[in-house]
């Protein structure tokens, strides 16, 4: 994802300069660290990993140090107005049909890449445990993604436990030799993302796929730059009480990226229940089609803080072009009407 920021702002022409690259540590994912190659100059060497090494020996390195604006945050909303810059070779593309065959996918399919953080990321790093969720609670939306013709694909490197749905279109790739090539193919032509807003969904965003993300914490780090979103949040609980949004941005929990923060403040993260996420992976598949009508949602965005990143001083979002799932809102901002979205789920296929 700040690789794509970069290009993106390189191109815009925010970044200037005749840059050079290196692999700070092993890549993640082999296929990435291949198709980056492609798009930027990469030093396999030690040579330029010495330079930025002595450049921090002087004053003033920073300005020849490579930053993106905001991280991996399209805060100038530039993924809309460029192409995705990393691409398949044909070579790749005939590999990548020929996984999806393997894998039991027939040509023309539709997929849904899942992604759900669980403790079995990152143990030694507890302080993010916060953003952990259970695969179980998912098991209901993939069975009705599933029943509408779509093959969810459970993704991830380390998972603590199998999903447990018994489908033929449902496939828990994570348990099953899960390769990086596959991984990116996969993700790169997702039909949408159905994540908990973990690190490998920078996969599917950098190609421009639609996102739903559930479970997500810290709610003012929403990824609102991200066209055909969708989001709910962890239900915030402090004395027994569930918080208003309004309340979580006063507590300034809109901000915590700890899970002792959170503790600290005398606040209770509650997962969305298995009924939420399917309501919200539903509603993410019928925006699949233009036709759907959408609630008005201004009474939220206007409320939500347009604030700063505690860590860099700078601006978290650009233009807003995320939706908040429209029943899982209802529960903060009452709707009048909700009807439209029944008649379209269960009517028009």
């Amino acid at each position: 994802g700040n690789m794509e920021c970069y290009l993106c702002e390189r191109d815009a022409g925010i970044s200037r300069g005749w840059d050079f690259w290196y692999h700070g540590a092993e890549p993640f994912n082999k296929q990435l660290a291949t198709m980056l190659s492609r798009v930027v100059r990469v030093d396999q060497t030690p040579f330029i990993r010495i330079c930025a090494l002595v450049n921090k020996l002087f004053t003033g390195w920073e300005k020849h140090s490579i930053e993106t604006v905001q991280v991996d945050r399209d805060i100038f909303n530039l993924f809309e107005k460029q192409p995705p810059h990393l691409y398949f070779t044909e070579k790749e593309i005939a590999r990548g049909e020929a996984g999806l065959r393997a894998l039991g996918i027939p040509a023309g399919a539709k997929w849904v890449y899942l992604i759900v953080r669980d403790d079995a990321k990152h143990p030694h790093l507890p302080y993010h445990s916060y953003r952990n969720t259970d695969i179980d609670t998912y098991a209901d939306a993939a069975l009705a993604l599933a029943e509408r013709g779509y093959y969810v694909i459970r993704m991830g490197a380390k998972v603590s436990k199998p999903l447990r749905v018994n489908h033929p279109r449902v496939i828990d790739y994570a348990n099953s030799g899960q390769d990086d090539f596959m991984a990116v193919y996969l993700g790169a032509h997702c039909a949408f993302c159905l994540s908990s807003g973990t690190g490998p969904d920078a996969i599917p965003v950098i190609f421009r796929r639609p996102i739903c993300y559930v479970n997500y914490v810290p709610l003012e780090y929403l990824q609102t730059y991200h066209r055909g979103s969708l989001a709910i949040w962890k239900h915030h609980e402090k004395d027994g009480k569930r918080m208003t949004p309004a309340e979580i941005y006063a507590s300034g929990a809109g901000h915590f990226m700890r899970a002792e923060e959170f503790e600290d403040a005398g606040i209770t993260l509650v997962d969305n229940t298995p009924e939420e996420i399917m309501d919200v992976a539903l509603e993410m598949e019928s925006l699949l089609w233009p036709a759907v009508h959408q609630d008005d949602q201004s009474d939220f965005w206007l409320d939500f803080p347009r604030s700063n990143s505690k860590y860099n001083n700078k601006p978290l979002h650009g233009e807003i072009n995320m939706r908040i799932g429209a029943k899982f809102l209802a529960q903060y901002y009452p709707t009048e009407n909700l009807d439209h979205l029944q008649q379209y789920e269960w009517g028009m296929r």
